[in-house]
Protein backbone atom coordinates (compact mmCIF):
# COMPACT_ATOMS: atom_id res chain seq x y z
CA UNK A 1 0.00 0.00 0.00
CA UNK A 2 1.06 3.60 -0.38
CA UNK A 3 0.14 6.94 -1.79
CA UNK A 4 -1.43 7.01 -5.22
CA UNK A 5 0.09 9.72 -7.41
CA UNK A 6 -2.63 9.51 -10.04
CA UNK A 7 -2.87 13.28 -10.46
CA UNK A 8 -0.77 14.39 -13.45
CA UNK A 9 2.55 15.96 -12.54
CA UNK A 10 3.82 18.95 -14.46
CA UNK A 11 7.35 19.92 -13.51
CA UNK A 12 6.94 23.28 -15.24
CA UNK A 13 3.74 24.10 -13.35
CA UNK A 14 5.32 23.01 -10.08
CA UNK A 15 8.43 25.14 -10.67
CA UNK A 16 6.28 28.12 -11.68
CA UNK A 17 4.31 27.78 -8.45
CA UNK A 18 7.53 27.40 -6.47
CA UNK A 19 8.95 30.61 -7.97
CA UNK A 20 5.82 32.66 -7.14
CA UNK A 21 6.86 34.24 -3.84
CA UNK A 22 6.06 37.28 -1.74
CA UNK A 23 8.87 39.79 -2.43
CA UNK A 24 8.59 41.15 1.10
CA UNK A 25 9.76 37.85 2.61
CA UNK A 26 12.89 35.72 2.10
CA UNK A 27 13.08 33.19 -0.72
CA UNK A 28 12.40 29.74 0.82
CA UNK A 29 15.64 27.96 1.70
CA UNK A 30 14.18 24.74 0.36
CA UNK A 31 13.47 26.21 -3.09
CA UNK A 32 16.96 25.60 -4.47
CA UNK A 33 16.85 22.00 -3.30
CA UNK A 34 13.48 21.43 -5.00
CA UNK A 35 14.74 22.72 -8.34
CA UNK A 36 17.43 20.00 -8.32
CA UNK A 37 16.22 17.27 -10.69
CA UNK A 38 17.43 14.62 -8.22
CA UNK A 39 14.62 15.78 -5.93
CA UNK A 40 11.94 15.79 -8.61
CA UNK A 41 9.88 13.19 -6.74
CA UNK A 42 9.72 15.48 -3.74
CA UNK A 43 8.48 18.38 -5.86
CA UNK A 44 5.90 16.10 -7.46
CA UNK A 45 4.72 14.97 -4.06
CA UNK A 46 4.17 18.56 -2.94
CA UNK A 47 2.29 19.47 -6.10
CA UNK A 48 0.07 16.37 -5.81
CA UNK A 49 -1.15 17.49 -2.37
CA UNK A 50 -0.59 13.98 -1.06
CA UNK A 51 -0.30 13.90 2.71
CA UNK A 52 -0.53 11.37 5.50
CA UNK A 53 0.49 10.77 9.09
CA UNK A 54 -0.74 7.18 8.84
CA UNK A 55 1.78 4.37 8.37
CA UNK A 56 0.01 1.47 6.69
CA UNK A 57 0.60 -2.24 6.58
CA UNK A 58 1.54 -3.98 3.36
CA UNK A 59 -0.31 -7.35 3.48
CA UNK A 60 -4.06 -7.97 3.63
CA UNK A 61 -5.09 -9.50 6.94
CA UNK A 62 -8.08 -10.36 9.13
CA UNK A 63 -9.54 -8.92 12.34
CA UNK A 64 -8.71 -12.09 14.30
CA UNK A 65 -5.04 -11.89 13.30
CA UNK A 66 -4.97 -8.19 14.16
CA UNK A 67 -6.47 -8.82 17.60
CA UNK A 68 -3.97 -11.62 18.27
CA UNK A 69 -1.02 -9.41 17.32
CA UNK A 70 -2.31 -6.52 19.40
CA UNK A 71 -2.82 -8.81 22.41
CA UNK A 72 0.76 -10.12 22.14
CA UNK A 73 2.23 -6.66 21.87
CA UNK A 74 0.16 -5.14 24.67
CA UNK A 75 1.32 -7.87 27.07
CA UNK A 76 4.89 -6.67 26.54
CA UNK A 77 4.24 -2.93 26.18
CA UNK A 78 4.82 -0.55 29.11
CA UNK A 79 1.78 1.49 28.02
CA UNK A 80 -0.35 2.32 24.99
CA UNK A 81 -2.30 5.24 23.52
CA UNK A 82 -6.08 4.94 23.80
CA UNK A 83 -8.20 7.40 21.86
CA UNK A 84 -11.95 7.78 21.67
CA UNK A 85 -13.66 9.47 18.75
CA UNK A 86 -16.98 11.27 19.08
CA UNK A 87 -17.77 12.30 15.48
CA UNK A 88 -20.21 15.10 16.30
CA UNK A 89 -19.80 18.72 15.19
CA UNK A 90 -22.11 21.73 15.20
CA UNK A 91 -21.12 22.45 11.60
CA UNK A 92 -18.76 21.14 8.95
CA UNK A 93 -15.71 23.18 8.03
CA UNK A 94 -15.24 23.61 4.30
CA UNK A 95 -11.84 21.90 4.37
CA UNK A 96 -12.76 18.99 6.66
CA UNK A 97 -12.27 15.46 5.33
CA UNK A 98 -12.72 13.62 8.62
CA UNK A 99 -15.82 11.50 9.34
CA UNK A 100 -18.24 13.78 11.17
CA UNK A 101 -21.95 14.33 11.70
CA UNK A 102 -23.53 17.74 12.13
CA UNK A 103 -25.81 17.85 15.17
CA UNK A 104 -29.20 19.51 15.28
CA UNK A 105 -29.55 23.11 16.40
CA UNK A 106 -32.44 21.94 18.63
CA UNK A 107 -31.02 21.10 22.04
CA UNK A 108 -33.31 18.14 22.71
CA UNK A 109 -32.44 16.50 19.40
CA UNK A 110 -28.73 17.25 19.83
CA UNK A 111 -28.75 15.73 23.33
CA UNK A 112 -30.45 12.58 22.05
CA UNK A 113 -27.83 12.29 19.28
CA UNK A 114 -25.06 12.72 21.84
CA UNK A 115 -26.50 9.92 24.00
CA UNK A 116 -26.76 7.63 20.98
CA UNK A 117 -23.13 8.12 20.00
CA UNK A 118 -21.85 7.74 23.55
CA UNK A 119 -23.87 4.53 23.83
CA UNK A 120 -22.38 3.28 20.55
CA UNK A 121 -18.85 4.14 21.60
CA UNK A 122 -19.22 2.30 24.90
CA UNK A 123 -20.69 -0.73 23.13
CA UNK A 124 -17.78 -0.81 20.67
CA UNK A 125 -15.30 -0.48 23.55
CA UNK A 126 -16.84 -3.53 25.22
CA UNK A 127 -16.32 -5.50 22.02
CA UNK A 128 -12.67 -4.41 21.98
CA UNK A 129 -11.90 -5.62 25.50
CA UNK A 130 -13.66 -8.91 24.78
CA UNK A 131 -11.51 -9.41 21.68
CA UNK A 132 -8.26 -8.12 23.28
CA UNK A 133 -8.29 -8.77 27.06
CA UNK A 134 -4.89 -7.09 27.58
CA UNK A 135 -6.60 -3.75 26.92
CA UNK A 136 -8.03 -3.98 30.43
CA UNK A 137 -4.70 -4.46 32.17
CA UNK A 138 -2.01 -2.70 30.12
CA UNK A 139 -1.48 0.85 31.45
CA UNK A 140 -2.96 3.61 29.31
CA UNK A 141 -0.15 6.11 28.71
CA UNK A 142 -2.48 8.76 27.36
CA UNK A 143 -6.26 8.77 27.00
CA UNK A 144 -7.45 11.14 24.27
CA UNK A 145 -11.01 12.30 23.65
CA UNK A 146 -10.97 13.28 19.98
CA UNK A 147 -13.49 13.97 17.22
CA UNK A 148 -15.28 15.50 15.53
CA UNK A 149 -15.76 17.97 18.28
CA UNK A 150 -16.29 16.04 21.51
CA UNK A 151 -16.74 19.29 23.42
CA UNK A 152 -20.25 19.50 21.90
CA UNK A 153 -21.26 16.68 24.26
CA UNK A 154 -23.38 17.73 27.25
CA UNK A 155 -21.43 17.64 30.53
CA UNK A 156 -23.37 14.61 31.75
CA UNK A 157 -22.42 12.60 28.64
CA UNK A 158 -18.75 13.51 29.04
CA UNK A 159 -18.91 12.27 32.64
CA UNK A 160 -20.68 9.05 31.62
CA UNK A 161 -18.28 8.28 28.78
CA UNK A 162 -15.10 8.95 30.75
CA UNK A 163 -16.49 7.12 33.78
CA UNK A 164 -16.96 4.00 31.68
CA UNK A 165 -13.38 4.12 30.38
CA UNK A 166 -11.98 4.65 33.86
CA UNK A 167 -13.87 1.59 35.09
CA UNK A 168 -13.00 -0.61 32.12
CA UNK A 169 -9.41 0.27 31.16
CA UNK A 170 -6.19 0.71 33.14
CA UNK A 171 -6.52 4.47 33.55
CA UNK A 172 -5.07 5.81 36.81
CA UNK A 173 -3.27 8.86 38.18
CA UNK A 174 -0.30 8.09 35.93
CA UNK A 175 -2.42 8.36 32.76
CA UNK A 176 -2.29 11.63 30.85
CA UNK A 177 -5.82 12.82 29.98
CA UNK A 178 -6.24 14.88 26.81
CA UNK A 179 -9.38 16.37 25.20
CA UNK A 180 -10.11 18.12 21.91
CA UNK A 181 -12.58 20.87 21.16
CA UNK A 182 -13.31 24.01 19.18
CA UNK A 183 -13.36 27.65 20.30
CA UNK A 184 -17.12 27.92 19.84
CA UNK A 185 -17.89 24.84 21.97
CA UNK A 186 -15.33 25.18 24.77
CA UNK A 187 -17.51 27.17 27.15
CA UNK A 188 -16.62 27.66 30.81
CA UNK A 189 -19.15 24.92 31.64
CA UNK A 190 -17.57 22.41 29.25
CA UNK A 191 -14.04 23.28 30.36
CA UNK A 192 -15.04 22.66 33.96
CA UNK A 193 -16.76 19.39 33.01
CA UNK A 194 -13.61 18.19 31.25
CA UNK A 195 -11.45 19.11 34.24
CA UNK A 196 -13.88 17.38 36.60
CA UNK A 197 -13.46 14.22 34.49
CA UNK A 198 -9.69 14.40 34.93
CA UNK A 199 -8.51 16.06 31.71
CA UNK A 200 -5.41 18.21 32.15
CA UNK A 201 -4.39 18.67 28.49
CA UNK A 202 -6.55 20.51 25.98
CA UNK A 203 -6.15 20.86 22.20
CA UNK A 204 -8.32 22.79 19.82
CA UNK A 205 -8.35 23.86 16.21
CA UNK A 206 -8.09 27.57 15.53
CA UNK A 207 -6.86 27.38 11.90
CA UNK A 208 -6.59 31.17 11.56
CA UNK A 209 -6.95 34.29 13.67
CA UNK A 210 -8.17 36.22 10.62
CA UNK A 211 -11.96 36.49 10.91
CA UNK A 212 -12.28 36.89 7.15
CA UNK A 213 -10.58 33.53 6.51
CA UNK A 214 -12.50 31.85 9.32
CA UNK A 215 -15.77 32.92 7.72
CA UNK A 216 -14.98 31.48 4.28
CA UNK A 217 -13.88 28.23 5.95
CA UNK A 218 -17.30 28.09 7.69
CA UNK A 219 -15.80 28.37 11.14
CA UNK A 220 -18.28 29.71 13.71
CA UNK A 221 -15.91 31.66 15.94
CA UNK A 222 -13.62 34.66 15.76
CA UNK A 223 -9.90 34.84 16.28
CA UNK A 224 -10.42 36.73 19.53
CA UNK A 225 -12.76 34.03 20.84
CA UNK A 226 -10.08 31.44 20.11
CA UNK A 227 -7.55 33.33 22.22
CA UNK A 228 -10.09 33.81 25.01
CA UNK A 229 -10.46 30.02 25.27
CA UNK A 230 -6.71 29.82 25.92
CA UNK A 231 -7.14 32.11 28.93
CA UNK A 232 -10.29 30.32 30.13
CA UNK A 233 -8.55 26.93 29.94
CA UNK A 234 -5.72 28.19 32.11
CA UNK A 235 -8.21 29.56 34.64
CA UNK A 236 -9.96 26.17 34.66
CA UNK A 237 -6.73 24.45 35.64
CA UNK A 238 -5.47 22.84 32.44
CA UNK A 239 -1.74 22.18 32.60
CA UNK A 240 -1.32 22.13 28.85
CA UNK A 241 -3.18 23.98 26.08
CA UNK A 242 -2.30 23.24 22.43
CA UNK A 243 -3.65 25.10 19.41
CA UNK A 244 -3.74 24.40 15.66
CA UNK A 245 -3.06 26.78 12.78
CA UNK A 246 -3.32 26.04 9.05
CA UNK A 247 -1.17 27.54 6.32
CA UNK A 248 -2.18 27.58 2.65
CA UNK A 249 -5.75 28.78 3.19
CA UNK A 250 -7.42 30.62 0.30
CA UNK A 251 -6.79 34.33 0.58
CA UNK A 252 -4.07 33.83 3.18
CA UNK A 253 -0.91 35.92 2.86
CA UNK A 254 2.57 35.18 4.16
CA UNK A 255 2.40 38.20 6.45
CA UNK A 256 -1.07 37.23 7.68
CA UNK A 257 -0.05 33.70 8.62
CA UNK A 258 3.11 34.84 10.37
CA UNK A 259 1.07 37.37 12.33
CA UNK A 260 -1.12 34.46 13.50
CA UNK A 261 2.01 32.62 14.63
CA UNK A 262 3.22 35.67 16.55
CA UNK A 263 -0.14 36.00 18.32
CA UNK A 264 -0.13 32.30 19.25
CA UNK A 265 3.38 32.66 20.66
CA UNK A 266 2.31 35.71 22.65
CA UNK A 267 -0.62 33.69 24.06
CA UNK A 268 1.92 31.05 25.24
CA UNK A 269 0.26 27.97 23.80
CA UNK A 270 2.04 24.82 24.98
CA UNK A 271 2.19 23.48 21.44
CA UNK A 272 1.51 25.38 18.24
CA UNK A 273 0.53 23.05 15.43
CA UNK A 274 1.32 24.60 12.03
CA UNK A 275 -0.09 22.31 9.37
CA UNK A 276 -0.48 22.72 5.63
CA UNK A 277 -3.94 22.73 4.09
CA UNK A 278 -4.27 19.67 1.85
CA UNK A 279 -6.91 19.55 -0.84
CA UNK A 280 -6.20 16.01 -2.02
CA UNK A 281 -8.95 13.60 -0.97
CA UNK A 282 -8.10 11.10 1.77
CA UNK A 283 -9.79 8.49 -0.43
CA UNK A 284 -7.06 8.89 -3.02
CA UNK A 285 -4.04 8.48 -0.79
CA UNK A 286 -5.01 4.98 0.43
CA UNK A 287 -3.90 5.73 3.95
CA UNK A 288 -6.72 7.43 5.81
CA UNK A 289 -10.45 7.06 6.28
CA UNK A 290 -12.24 10.09 4.93
CA UNK A 291 -15.71 11.58 5.18
CA UNK A 292 -18.39 9.76 3.19
CA UNK A 293 -18.91 12.95 1.14
CA UNK A 294 -16.18 15.27 -0.18
CA UNK A 295 -15.20 18.43 1.64
CA UNK A 296 -16.56 21.51 -0.20
CA UNK A 297 -13.05 22.75 -0.96
CA UNK A 298 -12.21 19.47 -2.70
CA UNK A 299 -14.47 20.64 -5.55
CA UNK A 300 -12.42 22.59 -8.14
CA UNK A 301 -15.50 24.68 -8.98
CA UNK A 302 -15.73 25.89 -5.38
CA UNK A 303 -12.05 26.77 -5.41
CA UNK A 304 -12.51 28.73 -8.64
CA UNK A 305 -15.43 30.64 -7.12
CA UNK A 306 -13.27 31.62 -4.15
CA UNK A 307 -10.55 32.86 -6.47
CA UNK A 308 -13.07 35.03 -8.32
CA UNK A 309 -14.19 36.44 -4.96
CA UNK A 310 -10.63 37.50 -4.18
CA UNK A 311 -9.41 34.49 -2.20
CA UNK A 312 -6.56 33.06 -4.32
CA UNK A 313 -4.88 29.83 -3.29
CA UNK A 314 -1.31 30.55 -2.18
CA UNK A 315 1.38 29.31 -4.54
CA UNK A 316 3.84 26.64 -3.45
CA UNK A 317 6.51 29.31 -3.03
CA UNK A 318 4.33 31.41 -0.73
CA UNK A 319 3.29 28.36 1.26
CA UNK A 320 6.92 27.47 1.87
CA UNK A 321 7.59 31.07 2.92
CA UNK A 322 4.82 30.61 5.50
CA UNK A 323 6.32 27.36 6.74
CA UNK A 324 9.92 28.59 6.94
CA UNK A 325 8.95 31.93 8.46
CA UNK A 326 6.89 30.18 11.12
CA UNK A 327 9.71 27.78 11.99
CA UNK A 328 12.13 30.70 12.41
CA UNK A 329 9.78 32.63 14.69
CA UNK A 330 8.82 29.58 16.72
CA UNK A 331 12.45 28.59 17.24
CA UNK A 332 13.32 32.11 18.39
CA UNK A 333 10.50 31.88 20.94
CA UNK A 334 11.69 28.56 22.38
CA UNK A 335 9.57 26.12 20.36
CA UNK A 336 10.94 23.15 18.39
CA UNK A 337 9.47 20.63 15.95
CA UNK A 338 8.50 17.23 17.39
CA UNK A 339 6.98 15.59 15.36
CA UNK A 340 6.52 17.22 11.96
CA UNK A 341 4.06 20.16 12.09
CA UNK A 342 3.92 20.06 15.94
CA UNK A 343 5.92 22.74 17.77
CA UNK A 344 5.96 22.32 21.57
CA UNK A 345 7.72 24.70 23.93
CA UNK A 346 11.00 23.15 25.02
CA UNK A 347 10.14 23.27 28.71
CA UNK A 348 6.81 21.52 28.02
CA UNK A 349 7.90 18.79 25.62
CA UNK A 350 5.97 16.97 22.88
CA UNK A 351 2.33 15.98 22.98
CA UNK A 352 2.47 12.62 24.73
CA UNK A 353 0.25 10.71 22.32
CA UNK A 354 2.45 11.66 19.36
CA UNK A 355 5.58 10.77 21.32
CA UNK A 356 4.15 7.37 22.32
CA UNK A 357 3.20 6.65 18.72
CA UNK A 358 6.28 7.82 16.87
CA UNK A 359 9.44 8.23 18.98
CA UNK A 360 12.13 5.75 17.98
CA UNK A 361 12.39 4.30 21.50
CA UNK A 362 8.60 4.01 22.00
CA UNK A 363 6.22 3.35 19.09
CA UNK A 364 3.80 1.56 21.42
CA UNK A 365 0.38 0.42 20.14
CA UNK A 366 -2.56 2.75 19.76
CA UNK A 367 -6.22 1.80 19.86
CA UNK A 368 -8.92 4.05 18.44
CA UNK A 369 -12.58 3.48 19.29
CA UNK A 370 -15.28 5.22 17.26
CA UNK A 371 -16.29 6.15 13.73
CA UNK A 372 -13.35 6.19 11.28
CA UNK A 373 -10.72 5.46 13.93
CA UNK A 374 -7.29 3.98 13.30
CA UNK A 375 -5.51 1.39 15.47
CA UNK A 376 -2.12 -0.24 15.10
CA UNK A 377 0.58 -2.36 16.65
CA UNK A 378 3.94 -3.46 15.27
CA UNK A 379 2.41 -6.35 13.33
CA UNK A 380 -0.77 -4.85 11.89
CA UNK A 381 -3.15 -1.91 11.61
CA UNK A 382 -6.89 -1.45 11.14
CA UNK A 383 -9.41 1.26 10.22
CA UNK A 384 -13.02 1.43 11.38
CA UNK A 385 -15.65 2.36 8.78
CA UNK A 386 -16.59 6.00 8.20
CA UNK A 387 -20.24 5.51 7.19
CA UNK A 388 -22.39 6.33 10.26
CA UNK A 389 -25.33 4.02 9.45
CA UNK A 390 -23.02 1.08 8.78
CA UNK A 391 -21.10 1.77 11.96
CA UNK A 392 -24.13 2.05 14.22
CA UNK A 393 -25.76 -1.10 12.84
CA UNK A 394 -22.62 -3.19 13.24
CA UNK A 395 -21.86 -1.92 16.74
CA UNK A 396 -25.44 -2.63 17.82
CA UNK A 397 -24.81 -6.24 16.76
CA UNK A 398 -21.70 -6.38 18.94
CA UNK A 399 -19.19 -6.06 16.08
CA UNK A 400 -16.21 -3.79 15.50
CA UNK A 401 -16.87 -2.66 11.90
CA UNK A 402 -13.45 -2.54 10.27
CA UNK A 403 -13.11 -0.98 6.84
CA UNK A 404 -9.77 -2.68 6.28
CA UNK A 405 -7.13 -4.61 8.18
CA UNK A 406 -3.55 -5.05 7.01
CA UNK A 407 -0.59 -6.89 8.44
CA UNK A 408 2.97 -5.61 8.43
CA UNK A 409 5.50 -7.94 6.85
CA UNK A 410 8.79 -8.52 8.68
CA UNK A 411 10.68 -6.38 6.16
CA UNK A 412 8.11 -3.58 6.17
CA UNK A 413 8.00 -3.48 9.97
CA UNK A 414 11.53 -2.12 9.99
CA UNK A 415 10.73 0.35 7.18
CA UNK A 416 7.67 1.58 9.01
CA UNK A 417 9.60 1.99 12.28
CA UNK A 418 12.20 4.14 10.52
CA UNK A 419 9.51 6.21 8.76
CA UNK A 420 7.73 6.84 12.05
CA UNK A 421 10.93 7.78 13.84
CA UNK A 422 12.02 10.12 11.05
CA UNK A 423 8.64 11.89 11.17
CA UNK A 424 9.47 13.06 14.71
CA UNK A 425 12.16 15.36 13.22
CA UNK A 426 14.48 14.04 15.95
CA UNK A 427 17.83 12.33 15.19
CA UNK A 428 17.63 8.56 14.68
CA UNK A 429 20.05 6.64 16.88
CA UNK A 430 21.99 3.65 15.64
CA UNK A 431 22.04 1.89 19.04
CA UNK A 432 18.23 1.99 19.38
CA UNK A 433 17.77 0.75 15.82
CA UNK A 434 20.18 -2.17 16.32
CA UNK A 435 18.48 -3.17 19.56
CA UNK A 436 15.11 -3.31 17.80
CA UNK A 437 16.34 -4.85 14.54
CA UNK A 438 19.43 -7.00 15.21
CA UNK A 439 21.72 -7.29 12.22
CA UNK A 440 20.45 -4.06 10.66
CA UNK A 441 22.22 -0.69 10.65
CA UNK A 442 21.20 2.87 9.85
CA UNK A 443 24.79 3.65 8.83
CA UNK A 444 25.56 0.81 6.41
CA UNK A 445 23.80 -1.55 4.04
CA UNK A 446 20.54 -0.40 2.48
CA UNK A 447 19.83 2.25 5.10
CA UNK A 448 23.34 3.62 4.87
CA UNK A 449 22.97 3.93 1.10
CA UNK A 450 19.60 5.67 1.39
CA UNK A 451 20.73 8.13 4.03
CA UNK A 452 24.02 8.88 2.26
CA UNK A 453 22.03 9.63 -0.91
CA UNK A 454 19.67 11.92 1.01
CA UNK A 455 22.66 13.61 2.68
CA UNK A 456 24.21 14.24 -0.73
CA UNK A 457 21.01 15.99 -1.77
CA UNK A 458 20.88 18.27 1.27
CA UNK A 459 18.13 16.43 3.17
CA UNK A 460 19.99 14.49 5.89
CA UNK A 461 23.11 14.60 8.05
CA UNK A 462 24.90 11.33 8.70
CA UNK A 463 27.18 11.28 11.75
CA UNK A 464 28.91 7.90 11.90
CA UNK A 465 31.09 8.93 14.83
CA UNK A 466 28.06 9.81 16.96
CA UNK A 467 26.02 6.94 15.53
CA UNK A 468 23.08 8.97 14.30
CA UNK A 469 21.27 10.33 11.24
CA UNK A 470 19.18 13.50 11.28
CA UNK A 471 17.14 15.67 8.97
CA UNK A 472 18.51 19.00 7.84
CA UNK A 473 16.18 22.00 8.18
CA UNK A 474 15.22 21.51 4.54
CA UNK A 475 14.69 17.81 5.19
CA UNK A 476 12.34 18.61 8.06
CA UNK A 477 10.32 20.86 5.76
CA UNK A 478 10.00 18.00 3.26
CA UNK A 479 9.88 15.08 5.68
CA UNK A 480 6.45 13.83 4.56
CA UNK A 481 7.65 13.73 0.95
CA UNK A 482 10.92 12.07 1.97
CA UNK A 483 9.13 9.38 3.98
CA UNK A 484 6.60 8.57 1.29
CA UNK A 485 8.78 8.74 -1.83
CA UNK A 486 12.30 7.82 -0.64
CA UNK A 487 12.03 5.38 2.27
CA UNK A 488 9.15 3.08 1.39
CA UNK A 489 10.95 1.20 -1.33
Amino acid sequence: MGISMAHPYSRKNALDSLSDIDPDHPVPEVAALLTDERNDELLGYLQAEAFTHVFTGDVDSTPSDFFAGLERELRKAPAYHLWVDIPLCRYRCHFCQFPTLVTSSRSETADATARRWVDANIKEARAWVEAVPALRTTPVGEFCLFGGTPSVLPPGEIERLVGFYRETFAIDEQTSMRAEGSPDSLSEEILQALRASGFTALAYGIQSLDDRLLAIANRRHTGEQALQVREAAERSGFDRVDGDLVWGLPGQTVAGFLDDVDRMIAAEFSTIVAIKLHLRSFHEVESAIGHVSPAPWEDPRVREQLERRGYPWPSLGRQLQMREGAVERLAAAGYYEHPTTYFPRREVGPELWRSLNLDQDKQVPQVGIGLGTYSWCGDAEANVVAAPAHYLKAVEQGEIPFENVTAVSAEHREVRAVQMALSTCRPLREDIHRSRFPGSSLLSGRWGEKFDSLAGRGLMRVDREAGSVALTEEGATLVEAVINTQLGR
